[in-house]
């Protein structure tokens, strides 16, 4: 079976890489289809949603300026299961793209607390999302707990009940998941979707439809070993938290453009004296989330020309797409997955190994030791 996955972001797009291992399939991250491939599952990462709507839109129209569906048997299109990006416009997109009528999101993530009430409402961790920390995101701050009122437009229908497709007219569906028993239960209907979409856990639920007798892999990769540089670009408050607990000398930050070199530099000093060191963004930093990534990517780049990096561990899927930009970077391999959505990839052609984890995931434990 041939399987296409379209994220919109790195980290989700390593995420998925992760179930992929995990299930005994070959997997590969991509940011073009040009090339062919002789794995089961080819991982495209569009980056769109780094970008604003149009420059979105139009990214995905050159990147599918040919119909790619006729090579697939499965494509699913993966998004934040906290509802950033842009979701409706994007999934438009892609229902005309391939020529499909139907679809069924279901962001949630049960796993992480991540769930959708019957009345619509999106929780997270037992809040209404609205009330979390990802109504503070810089790029799409979640100001609604309703799915229906986050994702915009009249087109859009709450579906409580797999059961209930059968009697709804709308071609666009969410589905109201609440647990990890009715995720499965809409993994495995019957009824024939041109495009199922959303988060990691439904992705794996359908996977499991589709492969019954996946065997599992063993974790043969290493833990990362020093030197490792730590590039940490997200802003959720819990990566905020963890790294002020950190040795201050361990910790570089920027602050300001134009002082990048000054910064790898530095970066550079303490690595050489602690093998482990934490690359992040004052608090005081007041540019926009565009500016500060791709300033963080040219401390990464300044970093490997001077003296190569073997470790790489990046917080923040938007961070990591412009450090891998910088570093010229456009296949990864997932090889390990050290946590639900912490994938540790291999870089074809090269030594260097990256790591990948999203800002709003847990650290693995043994993957954070200062």
């Amino acid at each position: 079976m041939a399987i296409l996955v379209i994220a919109d972001d790195l980290t989700g797009a390593a995420e998925i890489g992760g179930i992929i291992l995990r299930h005994g399939l070959s997997v590969e991250i991509v940011h073009t289809l040009e090339t062919s491939t002789n794995k089961d599952v080819r991982i495209l990462n569009t980056n769109t949603r780094s970008l604003k709507e149009k420059e979105a839109l139009s990214h995905l129209k050159e990147l599918f300026s040919t119909n790619p569906i006729l090579k697939w048997d499965w494509i699913y299109l993966k998004f934040d299961s906290a509802l950033r990006g842009h979701i409706a416009a994007e999934i438009s997109f892609y229902c005309r793209a391939f020529q499909k009528d139907n679809v069924v999101f279901c962001p949630v993530n049960p796993t992480l607390g991540r769930v959708i009430e019957d009345n619509g409402w999106y929780w997270v961790d037992g809040k209404p999302i609205a009330e979390t920390d990802f109504a503070q995101d810089p790029e799409f701050p979640i100001e609604k707990s309703g799915v229906l009122e986050v994702l915009g437009g009249d087109y859009w229908h709450l579906v409580k009940d797999v059961q209930g497709l059968s009697t709804e007219k709308s071609p666009y569906i969410v589905a109201a998941v609440n647990d990890l028993e009715g995720l499965h239960k809409w993994a495995s209907t019957a009824t024939s979707f041109g495009i199922y979409a959303g988060a990691a856990a439904f992705f794996e639920a359908l996977l499991l439809q589709r492969k019954k007798a996946l065997p599992m892999t063993k974790d043969l990769e290493p833990w990362p070993q020093s030197p490792i540089l730590y590039v940490c670009g997200s802003n959720h408050e819990n990566s905020i938290k963890r790294i002020a607990k950190v040795d201050a000398n361990k910790v570089v930050y920027w602050q300001s453009i134009g002082e990048e070199n000054k910064v790898a530099m530095d970066v550079l000093g303490k690595i050489e004296k602690f093998g482990k060191v934490i690359l992040t963004v004052a608090r005081t930093v007041s540019h926009d989330a565009q500016t500060i990534r791709a300033c963080m990517a040219e401390i990464v780049g300044i970093v490997q020309q001077t003296c190569p990096l073997q470790e790489l561990v990046i917080e923040g899927g938007a961070t990591a797409r412009a450090v891998l930009e910088v570093l010229d970077i456009d296949t990864l391999l997932p090889v390990r997955e050290y946590g639900p959505g912490v994938i540790r990839n291999h870089v074809p052609g090269v030594t260097l190994a990256v790591t990948l984890k999203p800002g709003s995931y847990p650290w693995t434990e043994n993957l954070w030791v200062f």
